[in-house]
């Protein structure tokens, strides 16, 4: 694996690296590229709206690992609006959006949740989901990943939900199979990220990995070898 784009650092407020060390476990561990992706300001602890604006000025090389810059923004309303305003969002590498609970929108319910998360990968600087199958805010999993081939979106494997206790949830590992079903049916790709909160967790797979034969995964179906298709997904210049 060549690139994890989804990790966060002590800007989040509960991680615990920082965007030197997470780009030095990066090179350590044999990664390429990973993003910076740093809980939206409606998250406790998390930045402000500045720390995005100044963040896109931080070198695109670190310790030899292509740095990316973005967010892992929240749906704050019934709208699905997201916690930073477009004009922010326009200037970052990566924009993921995920439901995270206390971070102003409500749970309501299977349908309004899946209604509201699909109003918010219909924003054009939206172009990754995280963990759609693991939020405690529910959603239909069938129409989302629907939803994401329609708007080019890509569906996150996250690998912090590959653990013992939480494969045990037999409603999530059968949302995991169907969203990867729907997928590989549609001939989309699959992004695995690790959503490390600390430097250690980078590029760290293997748990998800461990499953590939289970979900019918091989590496053609994959995103993460090849930096230059995901520079082109995201419409970043070299």
């Amino acid at each position: 694996m060549k690139v994890d784009l989804h990790t966060h650092t002590v800007a989040s407020g509960h991680a615990f690296g920082t965007i030197w060390e997470n780009s030095r476990q990066a090179k350590l561990n044999g990664l390429e590229m990973i993003a910076i992706a740093d809980h939206g300001p409606a998250g406790a602890g998390a930045p402000d709206i500045t720390y995005f604006r100044v963040g896109i000025r931080n070198p695109k090389i670190i310790e030899g690992v292509r740095v990316l810059f973005g967010v892992e923004a929240n749906v704050i309303d019934d709208n699905g609006s997201l916690d930073l305003p477009n004009k922010v969002l326009e200037k970052l590498d990566i924009v993921m959006v995920g439901l995270h609970r206390d971070c102003g929108y409500v749970d309501q319910g299977l349908e309004k949740n899946t209604e509201v998360l699909i109003k918010a990968m219909k924003n054009p600087y939206v172009k990754m989901v995280s963990h759609p199958y693991g939020s405690k805010i529910k959603v239909d999993i069938e129409k989302i990943t629907k939803a994401a081939i329609e708007e080019n979106v890509l569906l996150e494997l996250n690998a912090s939900y590959f653990v013992e206790d939480k494969l045990e949830d037999e409603e999530m590992w059968t949302k995991i199979k169907t969203m990867v079903k729907i997928l590989k049916d549609n001939h989309k790709k699959i992004i695995i990220n690790s959503d490390a909160h600390t430097p250690y967790e980078i590029g760290d797979f293997t748990n998800v990995i461990n499953k590939f034969d289970e979900l019918g995964i091989n590496e053609d179906d994959i995103l993460n070898n090849d930096p230059a298709a995901i520079l082109k997904f995201f419409n970043i210049s070299d």
